[in-house]
């Protein structure tokens, strides 16, 4: 079941990047400097927290007296804590930077499709 878990997860991250870039070529050329803009500074550190976080669980799962359930359980809590969070901050940016309703509706059927993809990863590695 774990390779059902990940299959449907790479097929998840491979459509919801495909329904982003059809999204993306329909912007114009100002609305897609807007979106590189506007997102540029989340891209340098977006990636510090989840690595922080890939650290904590290696670390705490070489611990030998922690359950490893619970540390593994505790870490897929954080990574959708964090995937929330990355998911709310980034519908406030795309509303400030007024883009059409039909990338922002592309966009979030992509992210769903991707919180989904991850969901059943975790299901199916718990």
């Amino acid at each position: 079941m774990q390779i059902s878990g990940f299959l449907i997860f790479i097929a998840s991250i491979g459509i919801s990047r495909w329904l982003n870039e059809t999204a993306y070529k329909k912007l114009d050329s100002e609305q897609k400097l807007r979106l590189m803009d506007g997102f540029s500074g989340a891209r340098a550190y977006a990636m510090i927290p989840l690595l922080v976080l890939i650290a904590a669980y290696v670390l705490l799962m070489s611990n030998k007296s922690l359950n490893r359930q619970w540390v593994t359980g505790g870490y897929f809590v954080c990574l959708f804590v964090y995937l929330a969070i990355r998911f709310v901050l980034t519908q406030i940016k795309l509303t400030k930077l007024d883009l059409p309703k039909d990338y922002q509706l592309k966009f979030n059927i992509g992210q769903a499709i991707s919180f989904a993809g991850i969901a059943w990863m975790i299901y199916t590695c718990m």
